[in-house]
């Protein structure tokens, strides 16, 4: 019955988070006391999100009446540290989390006004994801297993609307499909999908089509069985 009150009151919280501009954070982590139920099985540790400034939060952590400047510490109920990170004007430029065993659970800081990187660990100490920011939007983004080997990637273009390059991996760690951008201007790419034993599945262009704002294909394209022998194409 304890778990699930404080599941509730977390999602309660949480609530509160992103529908106030200023909240008093202080008197919220007394009322539901912080245990690693706040540890979401995909996303993690999300509680503090609302108050990152590069991210375009607009949330204030608020104590006393004030906003808090400078280094903050908040512990699980249990004593083990939980998120230590700086404010200005009640907003997180640097921060890190942790899970209960003293692990990292992410890491974020600013690299200048406009810039900012995200790492995100899994409970084993290996790194789960890579992002980096231009303002809020992420630029370029990888992915890993628990074990470390690489399950995504992608990289948009400076307009923030078309790749330069996104790929998908097996658990193998071997390439499952590919976008590689061709040309640039005309915004043209080669998509290449693989068998897992590495040998090319599909091949053919795609072209961003602003109209749409999505791929589309056009050419022709090749399909192939695991031992490289070519056995139908489309025409686009």
């Amino acid at each position: 019955m304890k778990r699930i009150t404080t599941l509730l009151v977390y999602i309660f919280i949480t609530g509160l988070l992103t529908s106030n501009a200023q909240f008093n954070f202080e008197n919220q982590i007394e009322k539901k006391e912080i245990t690693k139920e706040i540890i979401d099985p995909t996303y993690g540790i999300t509680l503090y999100e609302p108050l990152n400034m590069y991210l375009h939060s607009d949330s204030t952590r608020i104590e006393e009446g004030y906003a808090v400047n400078g280094w903050k510490e908040d512990h699980y109920s249990t004593g083990e540290i939980v998120h230590k990170g700086y404010y200005i004007e009640g907003q997180l430029k640097v921060y890190k989390n942790f899970y209960p065993n003293g692990n990292i659970e992410r890491n974020f800081k600013a690299i200048d006004s406009f810039k900012s990187r995200l790492t995100l660990f899994y409970p084993n100490g290996n790194i789960k994801s890579k992002v980096s920011y231009s303002n809020d939007f992420a630029m370029e983004w990888t992915d890993y297993n628990e074990n470390g080997d690489i399950s995504f990637y992608e990289k948009y273009n400076k307009d923030k609307l078309s790749h330069e390059q996104k790929v998908f991996y097996y658990d193998s760690g071997t390439i499952k499909d590919e976008l590689i951008i061709d040309q640039k201007k005309k915004k043209t790419y080669i998509y290449t999908e693989y068998h897992e034993n590495g040998s090319v599945k599909l091949k053919g262009h795609l072209k961003y089509d602003m109209t749409v704002y999505d791929y589309v294909k056009y050419g022709t394209w090749h399909h192939y069985d695991d031992q490289g022998g070519s056995h139908k194409k489309d025409h686009y």
